[in-house]
C-alpha cells in the first residue's frame, strides 16, 4: 500500500535536504507499534486535512467539516458485517468516521479481517485528494484501504454489479459533465450533485437495511425538472426519513452554498418526513472561519433524531415539533412537484433570509418555467387561436 502510494507522481517531495533531514529524524521516533504514537499522527493529520481546507480553497473541495460526518454517521449507525461507500471520498473523513464507529463493534480476529479487507469502499476522481484519504485510512489503522482513483460518474449505472449496504458522502456539486458522461445516466443532465444522486440511488443495495447520508445544495431539494424525476424516484423506490437544513457557512470558508442533509433508505415512503433545521447562535448571522460549526450545534437535532429512532422501533413515542423540527407529509411533497425543500411552519409567514446562491437557483426555475409558457402561448398564437382580451 505505501509502495503505491509513494511509486505516483502525486507524492510532494521535500525539496530542500535540510527540511528532509529534519522530517526524517521526527519520523525515526515515531513508535509505530505505539498505539499512543499513531493516535498523535491520526489526529495531527486530521488538523492538517482541516487546515488544508480553511486555508486552500482548492483543498476545501474535499474536506467535510467533521462534525456534520460525526452526526451524519451517527444517524445511519452503521453495523459491523455492513458494506460502506463513499464515491466521492476525497480525504476519506466518512470513511475514517465509519471505522471509528465501528471498531467499537470489533470483538474477534474475524472481526478485524471485515474490517481492514471487506467494509469501506472509496472512489475519488482527483489524485490529490486521493493521496491524502488513503494515508488518512492508513494512518486511523484501515491498513488495506480499498481507495480507488476513478471519475465515479464514467460508470454506466444501468449496468452496476457491485452495490453496498451504506452510502455516505458529500458529492462535489456546481460541477458540470460533458454529454458523453451523461449517457451513463437514464436522466441527462450536466448538474454532477444530481448524477451522484442517480449513482447513489442505483448503489445502494435492495435490501431494506440499505441505507445513505448525504449532503446535498438546497438548490437540489427544490428544482424541478429533471431533479423532480430523480426525487420521484427517492419517494418510489426509497423511504426519505430525515432532511436537515444547515446553515450558512456550515462549508465555510472556501463555500458559501447553504446545504441539507438527506437520509432515506430501501423501503416503502412512509406517510411523514422528518425536517430539522441546525440553529445558528444567537450572536452570528452565519459560521464562518473564525466560528466554524461545532457537535455543540447539533445537540437538539440529535436529541429529536434519538426520539425519532425510538419511535420507528415502536420504543417511543413521535417526536413533538419544535421551532427547529417538523414533520412534512409526503403527500404534499409529491403535491408540490417533489420540493423537498425545508419550508419551517414556525417561520409563519416571515421570509427566510436565502443565500444568493439559492436565489439564484429559483431565478433560473422560475424563468425556465416563463420561457415554457411563452412558447405554449406563442404555437397558440401561430395556430391562429383567437386572443382573450378580456
Amino acid at each position: 500500500m505505501i509502495a503505491g502510494i509513494f511509486s505516483g507522481r502525486t507524492v510532494i517531495l521535500c525539496d530542500s535536504v535540510y527540511n528532509l533531514k529534519d522530517v526524517l529524524e521526527i519520523v525515526d521516533q515515531i513508535d509505530f507499534s505505539s498505539s499512543d504514537d499513531i493516535y498523535t499522527v491520526s489526529h495531527t493529520y486530521e488538523n492538517l486535512l482541516q487546515r488544508l481546507g480553511s486555508e486552500n480553497k482548492m483543498a476545501g473541495e474535499f474536506y467535510t467539516p467533521r462534525p456534520v460526518i460525526r452526526f451524519m454517521v451517527e444517524v445511519i449507525d452503521p453495523k459491523l458485517g455492513e458494506t460502506v461507500y463513499d464515491p466521492a471520498c476525497g480525504t476519506c473523513g466518512f470513511l475514517v468516521a465509519a471505522y471509528e464507529y465501528l471498531k467499537q463493534q470489533e470483538q474477534t480476529t474475524k472481526d478485524r479481517e471485515v474490517l481492514q479487507r471487506h467494509t469501506f469502499f472509496g472512489q475519488e476522481k482527483k489524485p490529490l485528494p486521493a493521496l491524502l484519504g488513503t494515508m488518512n485510512m492508513i494512518l486511523h489503522g484501515v491498513l488495506v484501504p480499498d481507495i480507488q482513483r476513478k471519475n465515479t460518474l464514467e460508470e454506466n449505472i444501468r449496468e452496476v454489479t457491485q452495490k453496498y449496504d451504506i452510502i455516505l458522502t458529500n458529492p462535489p456539486f456546481g460541477g458540470k459533465e460533458n454529454q458523453q458522461i451523461q449517457k451513463n445516466f437514464p436522466v441527462s443532465a450536466n448538474a454532477t450533485e444530481l448524477l451522484f444522486l442517480e449513482h447513489i440511488i442505483k448503489k445502494l443495495k435492495g435490501n431494506k437495511n440499505a441505507r445513505c447520508g448525504m449532503v446535498v445544495p438546497e438548490g437540489t431539494l427544490f428544482r424541478s425538472g429533471a431533479f423532480g424525476t430523480v426525487k420521484e424516484w427517492l419517494l418510489t423506490d426509497f423511504n426519505l426519513v430525515m432532511v436537515v437544513s444547515l446553515p450558512p457557512g456550515t462549508f465555510a470558508p472556501y463555500s458559501d452554498v447553504k446545504a441539507a442533509l438527506l437520509f432515506f433508505e430501501r423501503g416503502q415512503q412512509q406517510d411523514e418526513v422528518l425536517y430539522q433545521e441546525i440553529v445558528l447562535p444567537e450572536d452570528l448571522k452565519k459560521f464562518s472561519k473564525g466560528n466554524p460549526i461545532d457537535d455543540i450545534h447539533f445537540k437538539d437535532v440529535r436529541a429529536i433524531w434519538q426520539q425519532m429512532k425510538a419511535y420507528k422501533q415502536e420504543k417511543g413515542k413521535k417526536p413533538e415539533v419544535t421551532a427547529f423540527s417538523w414533520f412534512e407529509k409526503t403527500e404534499d411533497l409529491v403535491k408540490r412537484g417533489f420540493d423537498l425543500s425545508a419550508k419551517n411552519p414556525t417561520m409563519g409567514e416571515r421570509e427566510k433570509l436565502l443565500e444568493p446562491s439559492v436565489l439564484l437557483d429559483r431565478i433560473i426555475k422560475n424563468n425556465e418555467i416563463l420561457h415554457k409558457n411563452l412558447l405554449s402561448l406563442k404555437q397558440k398564437l401561430d395556430e391562429g387561436v383567437k386572443w382573450d382580451e378580456r
